[in-house]
């Protein structure tokens, strides 16, 4: 080889390199997915082709549409904040990696499925794809930035609702470079969240507090919540309960009641306060949280609608909202609302109200429980009016699948819309349901 021979694969071999290391690489989602040879949607319509008979749920399909989706989401959000330094190397990094492992694991998965679709008996696959399922739902649970430098701490990672108790807090801290902004998000029905989002500047630590509602909670076990942030950061806190704590409104209501008959009156808004305070704690975190005060007159609303004293609970629920106007936008709030505006003899104000909650969890995971108690509630008021519609929302699948499955639910709206012979009524829709038109 001659000297410019050599020079000229020289200058060819470091154009090479600058080349490599200047050019702007794609790192999006669909870049990656080509590269491993993955179709999401063909995948998806194999999977739901083959959920039958390998004892795939249709929660699971839906969970798994939405994982993709978000993984995909999540994916260029990452590449593109990283490209835009809103995100260091190490971090993102370790995101990739993450959700690299993640696709290895989606590739195995639709892998399985693939080969289950070719299969005569796909059921012969059942336990490898079901087992390919179970690691893909494990790694999601831990969240894309397990093992990271996370600038967000959260403390407890577990509320214990036990006997009375009507609150529990968690402490949010920002050990990270930048203000983050957080959010509260798929609160289960039974709870809601005070704030529920807000920002922590550097070294900050906020609490958010966490309380029981008067709807009955959903009996699907582990009950679970997010806390996220602008930076993708997301930790999942567990909620527990006992049997006690499920009964908790019935029991302050009956002490409202007491209390108030001893004094041979019906019961007042302070009255409802006095009793809801004793189920709060003394001290603690809750005390020192923005518009605090706001949580004990929606608490004590929901006391007085459950002992029966509608105009008390419509005036408690509307200091609760001037205190704190944000509550109009919770479900819980809406749906208590609904329940109180029906007992002072407004239900068509009543089922607006229920229907404008279902409008704040589309798209949510708590959106199906949420709609299971606001159809049961609707259909109860259109009973109790002797409406021939009452069966369309009884006889809708979440109704059903609620008072099949925990029948506190159907207890709760009967109780709360004073509507007798409810079950029957669900029956009697369900029976209509199946019958075929």
């Amino acid at each position: 080889m001659n000297a410019k021979t050599a020079i000229v694969l020289i200058v060819l071999i470091l154009a090479g390199v600058a080349v490599y290391i200047l050019w702007p690489r794609d790192c999006s989602f669909s870049a990656r997915k080509r590269s491993l040879g993955i179709d999401l949607e063909v995948g998806l319509d194999k999977v739901k082709s083959v959920k039958g008979k390998i004892g795939i749920s249709d929660d699971q399909v839906r969970d798994f549409d939405t994982f993709m989706k978000d993984l995909a989401l999540k994916y260029d959000m990452a590449c593109t904040d990283h490209k835009n330094k809103r995100m260091n190397d190490a971090e993102y990094s370790c995101r990739r990696k993450n959700m690299d492992d993640m696709l290895d694991k989606l590739q195995l998965f639709l892998t399985k499925v693939n080969a289950a679709v070719s299969l005569p008996d796909p059921s012969a696959q059942k336990e490898v794809i079901l087992r390919a399922l179970s690691d893909l739902e494990e790694v999601e649970k831990k969240g894309y930035a397990s093992g990271c430098t996370s600038a967000m701490n959260v403390s407890p990672r577990t509320l214990a609702f036990n006997d009375h108790v009507s609150e529990h807090s968690v402490q949010i801290s920002n050990s990270g470079n930048n203000q983050i902004t957080f959010s509260v998000a798929d609160v289960p029905r039974g709870f809601v969240p005070q704030p529920s989002s807000g920002n922590i500047v550097v070294g900050q630590t906020v609490s958010v507090a966490v309380f029981r509602t008067s709807e009955p909670i959903t009996n699907i076990p582990p009950l679970t919540f997010r806390l996220v942030n602008n930076f993708m950061d997301e930790v999942p806190v567990e909620i527990q309960f006992d049997q006690e704590n499920t009964s908790l409104y019935d029991d302050l209501a009956t002490k409202v009641q007491s209390l108030s008959s001893q004094q041979n009156r019906p019961p007042t808004v302070g009255d409802a306060l006095k009793i809801v305070d004793e189920s709060l704690p003394k001290s603690g975190a809750w005390m020192s949280i923005k518009n605090a005060d706001s949580m004990r007159y929606f608490l004590a609303a929901g006391v007085l609608s459950r002992a029966g004293s509608a105009s008390e609970a419509h005036q408690a629920l509307d200091t609760a909202t001037a205190k704190n106007p944000e509550l109009e936008k919770q479900p819980a709030t809406l749906i208590l609302r609904g329940v109180v505006l029906n007992r002072e003899g407004k239900p068509d104000e009543a089922l607006q109200h229920f229907s404008k909650a279902n409008t704040l969890v589309v798209g949510s995971k708590t959106e199906k429980d949420t709609r299971a108690i606001t159809s049961l509630l609707s259909g109860a008021v259109a009973q109790k009016q002797g409406q021939a519609d009452a069966s369309v929302w009884l006889g809708k699948k979440e109704v059903q699948d609620a008072a099949k499955n925990n029948p506190k639910v159907v207890d709760f709206a009967a109780t709360e819309v004073k509507v007798k012979n409810l079950n029957q009524a669900i029956q009697k829709a369900s029976a209509q349901a199946a019958t075929p038109h």
